[in-house]
Formats: C-alpha cells, structure tokens, sequence
C-alpha cells in the first residue's frame, strides 16, 4: 500500500497524533502515520521550494529512522491553472492500476485538498485503485492541555462521491445495481449479524433496501411494469422503516433516499392486478413509458407502448388483461383485422370476439394508425437492424417520441388521464 502526503514550508509544532489506540509525537502527521498504517512506500508531494526547505529533510530523516521506504514526488507551486492540472496528473499517475492508497492531506495547502479529492475520485473510477482512508491531523482540534492531537478519518466524505454517482445513475437511467452494492457493503459482518440484535436488525434494513432497489432496476430494464409498481411500492415501503438503522451505517445514503422515492414513488402500486387497480395501473404504465422515452430506452418504450394499447383495450371491452388466450389474444386480433380490412387488398381475416367492439369505438381510426405504428416499430426493434434497408436507431427513437403523444390522446378518450 501507497501513502500519499503533502508537505509545506510551515513551521510545523511538535504534538502527539492520536488515530485510535495509537499515537506518535511528532511535528509531521505524516511521520506519525507512516507508522501507524506502515505504508510499503510514502510519496511526499512537494513543490520547488519545499524540496529546498529543511521540513523534506526532516521528515524524510524520521520516515528513514522508522524504517519506512519514501521519495518526493514533485508538484509545481500551483501559480496557475495549467500547474493545477500538472499536481492532478502527478498524483493520479502516481498510483498503478489496482493499487491500494491511503491519503493525506493534512499538510496540503490552497487548492491540494480539493485537487486530492478529485484524483481520488478519478483513481477509483479509472484505475480502480483501492483508496484505504482519507485522514487529516487535526491540529485545530488539539487538546492544549495534554497536547494531544486526534486525527480525523474523512473516508466517508470521499465515499459520498461513490453515493452521489450511484444514486444519481440509479434516478436517471433506472440502473441501481451499483446503489444497491454500496448498501450491502454497509452491512455488519457475520459475527455481528448473528451475536448483535441490533447488527442484525441493521444489516436486515440494508439488505432489504439493497433488495429492493435491485428490484425496481432489473423490473425496469427487461420492461415488466407489474413487478416495477410492485417493487416500487415495496421500495417506498422499505425505505420508510429501515431509514433510521441505514442513517447509522450508511448516513450518504440517508441524505439521498429522498431522491429515490420521489423518482420511484410515481409507480408504486401495491396490487396492480387487481380489478380495482386496473386503471390506475395503465395510468402508471403511461408514466412508465414516458420515462423510457425520456431517457432514450427506446425499445422498452416501444415494448410497453404497444402492450398498453392492448391493455387499454381489454380494460374497455372486459377482457382479461393478464390473460393471453382469453383476453389479450381476441383483442390483438381485432386490432390486426382492422389493419387489414383498411388496405386495399385485405389478407389474414381472422374474425374474433372484439371486432365489431374496436369498430364501434369513435377513436378506431386513429387506434388503426397506432397500432400500425407500434406494429411496424416493434418488428424493426426485434431484427436488431438485420434485415434489407433496416431504420436507423436515431429514426426508431423519434418515431417512440412521436408515439407517446398519441398515446395519451387514447388515455384521455379512455378515462386514463
């Protein structure tokens, strides 16, 4: 493991650095650290001037007499823009793909910690480096009296970032395995789960909301709109109760799951089918749909669209919605021989239940142009383009936008909206 560390030109006073059970006197935190964590080698970043100054010389002395591999890593002073960017490059190529880190930035300076922050970011997305601990001496917080110094762990502020780009990937994409990996890392190790009741209750909350939200993401990706609403419901549910436990182990996560449930809320329905439940369903699959074709999944917004059309119609002729054969199939007919009989030369006629039911309806017509639509879209979507002459994906997806308006003309002629 890597230790990275700045260093100034400060005249730094002499203190004893507490970090748990253990602590080291010392003017450098980083001297106390390197022994606290026994790093395989310290990197000091430091500018011209502090390569100069007697502070390297010093801590490079004690590093040296506790037997702890180091060398400088040089960093320009930080006079303009382009040195910024010369310190990022420096600390992130500093680290090798997969390393471990920890950093320090106690003796940082100006804009270091927060250019610190940022590589770390940048080396767990990119390198997938292991960042240990952030750690910051804290000599503000001293203790005059005993001269005691504590030293503070901001690991977690770094986590926020991993939380921040979960959550946000999860309400704009619908993809929350990365969320729900975060919770489950937050949940007590199985010595605790099964001696500690309350470890136990803690670790059930966590995976709960991990379960759930991995629900919702996987419904959503292959496009089943009763289980979404269901685990929607669920989630909202979830979230509720386990909430105060989370805020223990997991508290990023506690500041955004108000981010989650707005996103999620509009689709929760707890018994979508049913009967009493059937429009309201619809009502929330429309929704549905608008969010695919808002985020430009653009085949589940075909797949659905075209699916509530049939949905819509059984509930207005009295089928059965979750039926195939006895509800779904009559009404998949007639809208295929209403196609038919509009061309100038009608092919596969298969008279059904529900045709003189669409033909009586006073938006047929523009259901018959719907339906084509769908047909056809549909079809393009399920060759994956490998056909003579295939629609290009840029087309497909103005055509779902271009579907979803009609759609909502239907919802309201059917009492949907």
């Amino acid at each position: 493991m890597k230790l990275i560390t700045f260093l100034g030109t400060t005249e730094y006073k002499t203190t004893r650095y507490v970090l748990g059970e253990q602590s080291h006197e010392t003017q450098f935190f980083p001297a106390a650290l390197a022994r606290f964590i026994r790093p395989a080698q310290v990197l000091v970043c430091a500018t011209p001037t502090v390569q100069q100054h007697h502070n390297l010389h010093d801590l490079g002395q004690q590093l040296a007499e506790a037997s702890i591999p180091w060398e400088p890593l040089s960093i320009p002073e930080g006079h303009s823009e382009a040195d910024l960017w010369k310190i990022f490059d420096a600390l992130t190529g500093a680290v090798n793909e997969g390393e471990r880190v920890t950093f320090d930035v106690t003796h940082s300076f100006r804009s270091l910690p927060m250019l610190a922050f940022l590589a770390i970011a940048y080396l767990k997305a990119a390198k997938r480096v292991q960042v240990d601990r952030v750690l910051y001496g804290a000599w503000e917080a001293r203790d005059a009296t005993t001269n005691r110094t504590p030293v503070f762990d901001l690991t977690p502020f770094v986590a926020l970032l991993d939380w921040l780009t979960a959550t946000s990937r999860f309400v704009e994409t619908g993809d929350g395995h990365a969320l729900a990996d975060l919770l489950k890392a937050g949940m007590p190790a199985g010595p605790a789960m099964r001696d500690d009741i309350t470890a136990r209750a803690l670790g059930r909350n966590l995976k709960a909301a991990a379960d759930a939200i991995e629900s919702v993401s996987l419904a959503l990706q292959v496009t089943r709109p009763i289980e979404v609403m269901q685990s929607a419901a669920q989630l909202q549910t979830t979230l509720q109760q386990a909430l105060p436990g989370i805020l223990e182990r997991a508290h990023p996560f506690g500041i955004l799951a108000e981010q989650v449930t707005q996103a999620y809320g509009q689709f929760a329905l707890e018994s979508p089918t049913e009967t009493a439940a059937l429009g309201e369903g619809l009502r929330q699959q429309l929704q549905m749909i608008d969010w695919y074709v808002r985020r430009r999944h653009v085949v589940q917004a075909a797949t659905l669209a075209r699916e509530w059309v049939v949905s819509g119609l059984a509930l207005q002729f009295n089928q059965s919605m979750f039926d195939y054969d006895k509800g779904r199939h009559p009404v998949e007919q007639a809208l295929n021989n209403a196609v038919e009989r509009r061309k100038p030369q009608a092919r596969n006629i298969y008279p059904g239940p529900c045709d003189a039911l669409l033909e009586q309806l006073p938006q047929v017509e523009n259901l018959v142009k719907v339906w084509s639509q769908l047909a056809e879209l549909r079809n393009d979507i399920a060759h994956v383009g490998m056909k003579i002459s295939p629609k290009p994906a840029a087309l497909l997806k103005q055509k779902v936008e271009a579907i979803y308006p009609q759609l909502m003309i239907l919802a309201q002629q059917w009492g949907l909206a």
